[in-house]
């Protein structure tokens, strides 16, 4: 049996008596894209901070590829391949589509001390910069500045700024938070296609349930810092518990 991309053993994670994350227990598989949902304050976001050390944990262990990273912080994880965006965009408005993914390749390649020197002698970084384009559907726009992009645009060079850190595992958080319904569809077709190329594992802490279940080949539901669900979606999406805890929240 080969080994889990990630393992958590007994993660334990409170702010005073507020417990987010109490003795979780669970694995990710390498390809299996997975969505974590939960109702406001179960803990979604803390857990993902912990894991991308964001925050340390109280207790408890994570394992990266067979390898103790409990104690590791977050530029030690990313270079093993552990990556995360954020809920709110996080890109640099005022430098081009290109730039701003040329950073996070710059610094994978140990050249980050060279970004304001011109990219005409990098052209292997080049090829990497529009490569991550190209992956993420903004390769017509590499020179517009980010700021003149769409919410959703913005949203797809934010997973582009982390894939050119060339992620294992990668955690979205909220991808689709802001966006119409048009730009939704079209993030969600992006995400469904990169994590079909097996190169990067997703996975997704999300609200907005139409996403969840058409996306996710797993869906993890966390209350009160607990997982009371795992599962495929059509299990998820029929048991009595997890309807409970949304109190009234639909889940289709």
């Amino acid at each position: 049996m080969s080994e889990p991309l990630l393992r958590v053993e007994n993660l334990s994670k409170a702010f005073g008596k507020v417990v987010t994350a109490n003795g979780l227990n669970f694995e990710l598989k390498a390809g299996e894209l997975t969505s974590i949902i939960g109702p406001n304050g179960a803990g979604k976001s803390t857990l993902i901070n912990v894991l991308s050390g964001s925050l340390s944990a109280d207790g408890g262990r994570i394992f990266f590829e067979g390898q103790d990273i409990t104690q590791l912080p977050i530029h030690r994880r990313v270079q093993r391949g552990l990556c995360r965006s954020f809920q709110v965009v996080n890109v640099f408005p005022h430098l081009s589509v290109f730039q701003n993914v040329e950073i996070p390749v710059l610094a994978v390649a140990r050249r980050a001390h060279h970004f304001f020197r011109p990219v005409g002698g990098e052209a292997e970084v080049a090829d990497m910069v529009r490569a991550v384009l190209e992956r993420v559907g903004l390769a017509g726009q590499a020179q517009t500045p980010a700021s003149a992009l769409s919410h959703g645009d913005q949203r797809l060079l934010e997973v582009g700024i982390a894939l050119a850190a060339r992620p294992k595992l990668l955690f979205l958080d909220e991808p689709t938070a802001g966006m119409n319904p048009v730009e939704r569809v079209d993030i969600l077709q992006n995400i469904r296609r990169l994590s079909a190329s097996g190169e990067t594992t997703f996975v997704i802490v999300e609200h907005d349930m139409d996403v969840v279940f058409s996306l996710s080949d797993r869906v993890m539901v966390l209350h009160r810092g607990g997982l009371i669900c795992d599962g495929p979606p059509d299990h998820v999406k029929g048991d009595g518990q997890v309807r409970e805890c949304y109190l009234g929240e639909e889940v289709r």
